[in-house]
């Protein structure tokens, strides 16, 4: 499995350590940085799959709190590493929803361990989805953008899109033909495609305006043809106030 995996340590042995770890099993390494600001620069650049982050870092943040910013973008598996043993810490940590604690001191063996554990917890693509890596800027027109399908890009107008799904660190694309898997954000892929014409339901759901057949208030969900995503009560009243305009 070929995991890209971003170190935040700020501790230059330990740095090291997983560095060659990481070399020694085979994973990517994408890059090392000791602080909070240059961790969200590379993130933004290019997400990782994976996070090893260490509770203390330098910056404006630390650990814990970008963890709760970086979430808020997208939903990257973030492995902890401390040398803090008090409660209020890992309570403050575990709020994050990290998908695991390394703490210090440790050995090779320890930390090869969690770092395989995590690994093989990482999400699986549905063989029926087309998965792509972050489209590049480029890729995105006016009225369309290309999808990586294999060894070719595949064209997906944004007249074709019927609603997106956030899918953990992915975005579900859904057209009334096939459903393609992003690596981006709802937010940002929604961003990409026009706020004015896709339209937040849900934490969870955006969909195309042009789409939309019904709305049952009763259930609370959103018809769009075959397809019906919920709709929330936080987004009810802007989404009806927008479907009141068109």
């Amino acid at each position: 499995m070929n995991v890209s995996v971003l170190i935040v340590e700020d501790e230059e042995l330990y740095a090291d350590k997983l560095e060659m770890l990481l070399d020694k099993c085979g994973y990517l390494h994408q890059a090392t940085v000791d602080n909070s600001t240059a961790a969200l620069v590379q993130i933004k650049q290019s997400p990782p799959d994976l996070i090893l982050m260490d509770v203390n870092i330098e910056g404006e943040y630390d650990g814990i709190e970008l963890a709760d910013m970086i979430h808020k973008e997208i939903d990257i598996p973030i492995l902890f590493i401390t040398s803090l043993q008090d409660d209020m810490t890992f309570r403050r940590a575990s709020r994050t929803n990290p998908v695991g604690f390394l703490e210090k001191p440790f050995t090779m063996t320890q930390m090869q361990r969690s770092i395989e554990l995590v690994i093989s917890k990482l999400d699986k693509s549905d063989k029926t989805i087309t998965k792509s890596e972050e489209t590049p800027n480029e890729v995105f027109s006016k009225d369309y953008f290309f999808i990586k399908n294999r060894n070719k890009l595949e064209k997906v107008r944004f007249s074709e899109i019927v609603y997106l799904e956030a899918d953990g660190r992915y975005c579900q694309v859904f057209t009334e033909e096939k459903k393609y898997l992003l690596r981006m954000s709802l937010q940002r892929l929604r961003e990409r495609l026009g706020v004015d014409k896709f339209v937040q339901t849900h934490r969870s759901f955006v969909v195309n305006l042009e789409k939309v057949s019904s709305v049952d208030l009763e259930d609370m969900v959103v018809h769009l043809g075959t397809f019906q995503v919920a709709l929330s009560k936080r987004n009810r009243e802007d989404f009806l106030r927008i479907l009141e305009k068109i």
